[in-house]
């Protein structure tokens, strides 16, 4: 049965601390100098998220959902599709670093459907955040392609720009999730051990299976079944670094009966064993 459509609601987010939360592809940066009249001519769109940070000089950028004059110090961030428009209507050049990434929350949730990023954002400290963009620009120009220093320096610059954000509050939830699927994601949470079935999820929404599948792809970019399977190992994830609990007791606690059925769950997902992860965790934390 289908209900009228609800007012939009917010999506509950990861606990402070995004770190913990991303996964991280790192693409390409360069250093660009836009002269006196330079523009995207036509305006683009891009697969990948893209932060520019403005030198020197000033820019008139339209992010697509807002525009603004940016100067020296200014992040500009747009997530992967947003439409780009730049243009340099000074009669000097402008100097700035562009980086292209993409953050994945939990493993496969695209980090841009959760947040509502600002568009714009002036950094606390310039140089915090110009000398990583300066020796990822150095070290790609080194080698023509990406290393791991270049991918550790792009981390470090994506991982202050993530917690000024964080620091300032100025990271929000993604506007226009349905309420009902708002309510049925802190039902989740709350009890991930839960027995949740395509069959229970559609009854609390009030909606057909098909139609409770589409908002939930909708909204958080996976089907809901293998939402809760990554909420899941993400838990275990954290009891397997904090706590001493053995594994089967992880294993009943984020919804498996069958503790060989969480191994094979957690290493499809993870990567490893879950007492591999434990002790690495542990060995990083020591």
């Amino acid at each position: 049965m289908r209900t009228d459509e609800a007012r939009p609601a917010e999506l509950p987010l990861p606990p402070a601390g995004l770190a913990g939360q991303l996964s991280f592809s790192f693409y390409w940066a360069r250093e660009y100098a836009p002269e006196p009249g330079w523009t995207f001519i036509p305006p683009k769109r891009r697969p990948y998220a893209t932060l520019w940070l403005i030198r020197e000089g000033e820019l008139v950028v339209d992010t697509g959902s807002e525009t603004g004059t940016c100067g020296p110090g200014t992040l500009v961030a747009w997530p992967p599709g947003a439409i780009r428009e730049a243009e340099n209507r000074l009669d000097r050049p402008a100097l700035l670093y562009t980086i292209s990434f993409n953050l994945q929350v939990w493993g496969e949730l695209d980090f841009f459907r959760l947040y509502r990023v600002p568009p714009f954002h002036q950094v606390a400290g310039f140089k915090a955040f110009a000398d990583p963009c300066a020796a990822l620009v150095t070290e790609l120009a080194a080698y023509e392609s990406v290393t791991l220093v270049a991918e550790g320096w792009a981390r470090v610059l994506v991982g202050r720009w993530l917690a000024e954000l964080e620091q300032t509050r100025a990271l929000q939830p993604a506007a226009g999730v349905d309420e009902r699927l708002s309510r049925v994601l802190t039902a989740i949470e709350q009890d991930l051990a839960g027995d949740w079935s395509l069959q229970r999820l559609a009854e609390m929404m009030r909606l057909s299976k098909v139609r409770m599948r589409e908002l939930f792809v909708q909204a958080v970019g996976l089907p809901p079944l293998r939402y809760i399977t990554l909420r899941r190992i993400d838990h275990a994830r954290s009891l397997l670094r904090d706590t001493d609990l053995t594994s089967a007791e992880v294993a009943r606690r984020c919804g498996y009966d069958d503790p060989g059925y969480f191994s094979r769950m957690f290493h499809r997902i993870a990567g490893m064993q879950p007492s591999v992860y434990r002790e690495q965790a542990r060995f990083r934390r020591d």
